[in-house]
């Protein structure tokens, strides 16, 4: 019996799992693969991933990754003092790192036998986590004030949390969330060394939570009296 290849294998389960979205407005697009949906200016996408170690008959990795972008967000970004290129993504990530405590999901779907199991279950998570997280930004306010102040799901970034916060409700609550990042990291003396440098790149660093919140701090002005 000839083996099925794995990119159609993936592809196929794709569009399985678009189909059983596509009654809450989503629209499947094969080229990403995703499916998206917008609501006033919230943009909301779920992509599909798969891995190069797929195997036929025996591996096909099916991972799901959600996204939320903003055309006002950009705007703001463009207008402010945002030390970032300006952007749509509000916030996001890998499905099972959409809740806590955090775990990357990933689902076979090679076996032609588990195969609607697996796509069953995928579809069950999307709707169990992924539409939540994406409701929250029907109340993006009452969303910020949270993130404000403690560890949420998409935003486990803190450039992302305080962006999406400064947009939504000010400085002054901006000034909580740096705070609260701040203090999560294992040297305060570390990051206003690094804020209060004669020259500080504008520019954020990937990867270093020191570096990028001493760089807002300066930028956005909050934060200056850690």
């Amino acid at each position: 019996m000839e083996q099925e290849l794995p990119k159609q294998v993936f592809l196929d389960g794709c569009q399985q799992v678009s189909s059983c979205l596509e009654p809450m407005g989503f629209r499947f697009a094969k080229s990403g693969p995703h499916v998206s949906r917008r609501a006033g200016d919230w943009t909301f996408k779920i992509s599909f991933q798969s891995s190069n170690l797929n195997v036929a008959g025996e591996y096909v990795e099916l991972t799901v990754h959600a996204s939320v972008s903003s055309k006002e967000l950009r705007a703001w970004d463009e207008c402010s003092a945002w030390p970032a290129g300006a952007n749509e993504w509000v916030a996001g990530g890998q499905l099972g790192n959409l809740r806590l405590p955090r775990k990357w999901r990933t689902w076979n779907i090679a076996g032609p036998i588990t195969r609607q199991a697996q796509i069953s279950n995928v579809v069950a998570n999307i709707k169990t986590i992924i539409l939540p997280f994406f409701e929250r930004f029907s109340a993006p306010q009452e969303l910020a004030q949270e993130v404000a102040i403690s560890d949420v799901p998409g935003f486990e970034r803190p450039e992302h949390a305080i962006r999406f916060v400064y947009w939504q409700l000010g400085r002054e609550t901006a000034e909580n969330c740096i705070s609260y990042w701040v203090e999560r990291l294992s040297s305060r003396e570390a990051f206003r060394t690094e804020r209060d440098m004669p020259t500080l790149p504008k520019n954020l660093a990937f990867g270093s939570d020191v570096s990028n919140l001493a760089r807002i701090a300066r930028a956005m002005k909050i934060g200056l009296s850690l």
